[in-house]
Parts: C-alpha cells; sequence; structure tokens
C-alpha cells in the first residue's frame, strides 16, 4: 500500500517527466532520483548493510538518469512508478542495478539477467566490460542468468521478473569485485579506480545504446547522446580556477627574448662567432605558489570522467609551463619542453630534409610591394570586423609594439612588431593564418561553457599551428620560403636536442641549406630562446597530420571548436552529443567554397610536396 507522502514523491517525479524537465528530488530512505530527461533506463545504486564503498556508489552519477538509496519498501514503489511510465512512452525501459560483490576471490564483472530480453544487453555489457584494459589485464565478464537474480543478495529486488514482464521492463544488475581496492585495508587504489571508473562508463553507456535501439522508440544515434547534459558546479568551479591559473602568466611572452633587434646587431657585429646574449622579462608570478594552487583542486569529486581527465590533462600542462618558467636559461628547460610538446620521431625529420632538398634555394627575388606594420594593422582591423559579423564579441583591436618579434596571438588579440613586414602576396594568407585560425578559434572557444576551450586543451599548439599553415596554403600564400623555413624549424629543433651550440644550427642552415644569415638568425634565435623550445617542429608535424586527416576524408569545421588538439576529437564528439559544447558561432574565410577544389586536391591522394608551388 502507497502512503500519501510516497504518492506525493511519485506525482512530484511523474509530473517533471511529463513535462520533460530536468528532476532531482529526494525520496525516502535519504535517496535521491537524478534524471536530466526522460530516457527509457535508469541506474540504481542501493546502499549495502555495511556501508557505501567508493566505486558502486559513485557510478550512477555518472549518467543522465540514477536512483541512489538506502533499502526501502518505497523505493520500490518510486521505482516502479519510473519504470512503467517510461516504459509506456518509449516502448520499453531497462532498470539496471550496480553492487560491489561481498565476494574477494570472484571475476571482475557479472551480470545478472533473468529475462530474455535482456539478453542481447547482457551480451553486448559482458562484450564491452571484457574489452576494459587495466596494467595490461583484462576485465573478465560472466553473464549468470536465473530468476530473479538482478537485486544484491542482501535485499530483495526492486521488480520482481512477473511484473517487469507485464510493463515491458527489462531488468539486468552487475555485481562488481573489489578488484581496484585492498580487501584487508578497505582502500582502493586511486589511480586504478580512476582508470576503470572512464572506462566503465563508456562501457555500460554502449550497453544501454543496445537496449534503447533494440527495445525502444527513443530516438538516439548514438551511445554518447545517453550521457549527462548538465555540469555540476564544481565542474565549473574548477574551470574557473585552472583558467586563472593559466591567465596569470604569458607563457610565450616570458619565454621569448626582448632585446631581438639588438642582439642580431651584436650577432653580426662578432661576425657570426659569439652566441646572441637574450634578455627576457621579469618573471610576474612565483611558480611555486600557483603550483599550489593548482593541485588544491579537487579534481577527483568530479563524477564525470571525461571532464575530469580534461582537467587532469590541462593541469599537468600548467604544471609543466610553471616549470619551465623556474628552468628559463637552465638545463632542464629543454627537458621539459620536450616532455611538453614531444620529441621529433624518425618520420618527420626525414621528411624536413627531403622537403629542403626538393624546394629550390630562391634565388634574389625580385623587388616586391612590402606591407609594413600600421598598413597590415588596418587590413587585420577589417577581417576582425568581417569576423565581428559573425559574433559581435569579437574584439577587433590590433597591437603595434616592439618587444615581440614578428606577430603573434595572444589571448584573441593579434601583436604587430613595429618593424614587422610581409609581402603584399602573402598578407592575406598571413592573415588566415593568425586570425582566420588563432584568433577564430579563441572566440569559438568562448563560446563554449569551459573556459579550457579558448585558453587552450594540452598540447594545442600542434593542431594549431598546423591549421594555420594549411590555411596558408588554401589561400595561395603557402610560399616555397616559407615551407622551406617549417621544414628548417624541424631541423634546428632537432640540432639543439643532439646537443648543437647555437652557433653551430646557424651555421648548419646557413652553409647546408643555404639560408640567409639573418632568416637562420631568427630560425635558430626561436628555438634556442629561454633555453631550448622544441615548440617551433609542432607546425611541420601538425601540418602532416592535417594532411593525413583531410585524406580520410574528414571536415575542418570540427577542428575550429576551440584550442584542441586531434587526439581530443573523440572527446568533443562526445561533448557535443552530450550537448555539453556548442556548435561554433564563426567560420574563416578559408572555409568558403571557392577553396574547396584545394582541400580536394589533397583529399585524393595528396600530400605535403604537392604544397610545393613551382
Amino acid at each position: 500500500m502507497i502512503t500519501t507522502p510516497e504518492k506525493k514523491v511519485i506525482n512530484r517525479i511523474l509530473d517533471k517527466i511529463k513535462k520533460k524537465e530536468p528532476l532531482r528530488i529526494n525520496i525516502p530512505g535519504n535517496g535521491l532520483v537524478n534524471m536530466e530527461k526522460p530516457v527509457p533506463f535508469m541506474v540504481v545504486y542501493r546502499i549495502p548493510p555495511n556501508g557505501k564503498d567508493g566505486f558502486t556508489s559513485r557510478l550512477g552519477k555518472t549518467e543522465s538518469s540514477y536512483l541512489y538509496a538506502e533499502d526501502c519498501p518505497e523505493c520500490s514503489e518510486v521505482v516502479k512508478s519510473i519504470a512503467t511510465y517510461l516504459s509506456d512512452q518509449f516502448k520499453g525501459f531497462l532498470l539496471f542495478e550496480v553492487w560491489l560483490s561481498e565476494k574477494e576471490e570472484t571475476i571482475p564483472f557479472t551480470v545478472h539477467v533473468s529475462q530474455k530480453s535482456g539478453l542481447e544487453v547482457a551480451q553486448k555489457l559482458k562484450d564491452e566490460l571484457g574489452k576494459i584494459n587495466i596494467l595490461g589485464s583484462s576485465m573478465r565478464t560472466e553473464i549468470n542468468k536465473g530468476k530473479n537474480v538482478v537485486a544484491p543478495p542482501y535485499y530483495k529486488p526492486l521488480i520482481n521478473d512477473k511484473d517487469a514482464n507485464k510493463s515491458a521492463i527489462t531488468l539486468i544488475g552487475l555485481e562488481i569485485a573489489p578488484i581496484y581496492m585492498n580487501v584487508s585495508t578497505g582502500r582502493a587504489y586511486p589511480l586504478f579506480l580512476r582508470d576503470l571508473r572512464s572506462k566503465f562508463s563508456k562501457a555500460i553507456r554502449k550497453g544501454f545504446f543496445e537496449f534503447v535501439r533494440i527495445h525502444t522508440s527513443y530516438n538516439a544515434s548514438n551511445f554518447q547522446m545517453l550521457g549527462t547534459t548538465s555540469l555540476e558546479k564544481n565542474v565549473f568551479d574548477i574551470d574557473e580556477e585552472l583558467g586563472n591559473c593559466s591567465n596569470l602568466f604569458d607563457f610565450l611572452l616570458l619565454i621569448t627574448p626582448i632585446n631581438v633587434d639588438d642582439a642580431w646587431l651584436a650577432f653580426q657585429k662578432s661576425n657570426y662567432l659569439k652566441p646572441p646574449i637574450f634578455h627576457y622579462r621579469p618573471m610576474p608570478i612565483d611558480p611555486e605558489l600557483v603550483k599550489r594552487k593548482l593541485y588544491n583542486l579537487p579534481i577527483e569529486d568530479i563524477s564525470d570522467p571525461t571532464l575530469a581527465f580534461l582537467f587532469r590533462d590541462k593541469r599537468k600542462e600548467v604544471d609543466r609551463m610553471l616549470d619551465m618558467m623556474m628552468e628559463r636559461e637552465k638545463p632542464d628547460f629543454l627537458l621539459t619542453s620536450m616532455q611538453l610538446f614531444g620529441p621529433i620521431d624518425e618520420k618527420l625529420l626525414e621528411t624536413a630534409k627531403a622537403l629542403l632538398v626538393a624546394i629550390d634555394v630562391p634565388e634574389e627575388p625580385p623587388e616586391k610591394k612590402m606591407i609594413k606594420a600600421p598598413e597590415f594593422a588596418k587590413m587585420a582591423e577589417k577581417e576582425l570586423e568581417w569576423l565581428k559579423l559573425q559574433d559581435p564579441n569579437i574584439s577587433t583591436a590590433v597591437r603595434i609594439r616592439d618587444d615581440i618579434d614578428g606577430i603573434l596571438v595572444n589571448r584573441g588579440t593579434l601583436n604587430i612588431n613595429k618593424s614587422f613586414q610581409v609581402s603584399e602576396g602573402r598578407a592575406f594568407s598571413l592573415l588566415q593564418h593568425e586570425i582566420g585560425t588563432h584568433v577564430v578559434t579563441y572566440y569559438n572557444g568562448k563560446a563554449q561553457p569551459l573556459k579550457l576551450f579558448y585558453i587552450g586543451v594540452p598540447g594545442y599548439e600542434e593542431l594549431q599551428e598546423g591549421l594555420a599553415v594549411f590555411s596558408e596554403y588554401l589561400t595561395d600564400g603557402l610560399t616555397p620560403n616559407r615551407l622551406r623555413t617549417i621544414a628548417a624549424r624541424v631541423i634546428a629543433v632537432q640540432q639543439m636536442i643532439s646537443g648543437s651550440s647555437f652557433i653551430d644550427t646557424f651555421y648548419v642552415l646557413v652553409d647546408k641549406y643555404q639560408f640567409s644569415n639573418k632568416a637562420a638568425f631568427t630560425i635558430t634565435m626561436r628555438v634556442y630562446r629561454g633555453g631550448g623550445l622544441t615548440k617551433d617542429a609542432v607546425y611541420l608535424k601538425g601540418l602532416l597530420n592535417i594532411i593525413e586527416y583531410i585524406k580520410k576524408g574528414k571536415s575542418i569545421e570540427p577542428l575550429l571548436i576551440g584550442k584542441i588538439r586531434q587526439d581530443y576529437i573523440p572527446v568533443v564528439q562526445e561533448l557535443i552529443h552530450r550537448q555539453i559544447l556548442a556548435k561554433i558561432p564563426i567560420k574563416p574565410r578559408y572555409l568558403d567554397k571557392k577553396y574547396e577544389s584545394r582541400i580536394e586536391n589533397i583529399r585524393s591522394g595528396g600530400n605535403v610536396f604537392n604544397l610545393i608551388k613551382h
């Protein structure tokens, strides 16, 4: 018999579901029902008599529909009411209960099923859970068939088989062995647990998708669409703090010399025999204090494994950048740079060398019209005004300054050295590199709910610079000399890693690859700045990756959602499916139809050598 208080709770829940409103309602038995939107499944966790554990108690909270409670008769009525209503709406409903096994020596996962309607889903869960591999070991999974077996042994099933069959409700239970903890102490192995939680969430979501696809009328084209669509407050808090820590210092400005022009003149005066002395901006922070803030962030409290992964990855990157701040002009700077930007593999090095052989050394160029900093700044402002038509939040400010080398985009603003100049033929393509890529991804990232997407995920530079260089090719501004420079940067980085001095690398570029003294100095300075920055190798590496990406028939547009890296694309797609990330508001000019033929040239079998203009 349902009591009046129970009826009120059930009516509140069903009213929310009917209105398709998100619900988060406390229920009798110290319980909670959470459902972001009406879906034909629910994860259930009932606290065992000896108390909850640190894994199974948090599993449901990674999903869009769950019930968390102590055992109580009232829970059964609440669950029956929800399951019956949603089964009527979607022609089927899956009730999925998880619990911790009381046996120590057992297989990792046992899928319990008692109905024919659950067999296919149970097999899918067995397959997906069995794919989980941690520390080199696969998670063995078995299926147990029998009557009324889909509940922990210490509690009665919330719905019996007979009632479930009448209402097209499928019951599945998952028993989880305590493989992630030291049973004698009751303490979990934290890194093992973190990895398991992330992989487990994806596996069961694929099982839910199998059920939804076969047994319901619910419309979902991808298993990630069944995931959570809302973000907890602690996600925004940690995103905010990570952003604040990142914004306390400007990494590139702090490791770029402020006396490049004077250093070049002194280098010339020494007849290119005395290594230049570089000066840097004062450090505006104490890196150790920022590190303390970073590691005080409770990322482990985030229940969503995907977002927890993003934040841990970003924290590790900021930590390494802070190490480089402390190691500036010291030997360890180079070692940390290699950790941050990756090493140079043999294929990349050989491609760089091959490009320098394949591209003819340009003869003394005929006099070209050069566009100087003030005129280029006006062109940039016009380009920003054009983008502003798509997003009014775009700033059209452009800064001309004397304390940077060349041009760079910093937090969505284009900065130009007062002595900068570019040939008229390359100016438009350079705008697409700096504004069409770096500024566009900054503001597209700002349109997302997380700061991470405009500050930059770890390692975003490779994709950013590869795409930026590819935009130069699309807009017919990737000159042979530009390609030579990008290839030479890889050579210079490899020289430095191999132990060559500034002078040695300079002369390799001048004597072996026939760069001008000024060009060789600039390339070498960029690589040796700060104590050894390997970032410049990512331009060619990123370009090669973009070419392979396009040859697979993929679109450039998803790459512009923010400052992401290429192997984050599955993560981005998951968050789009979960309606956490928004569509990009800004598209650069190089996505216009008139540039499609160049993309098709690459898609139909092109390679980096096809980009050489003759």
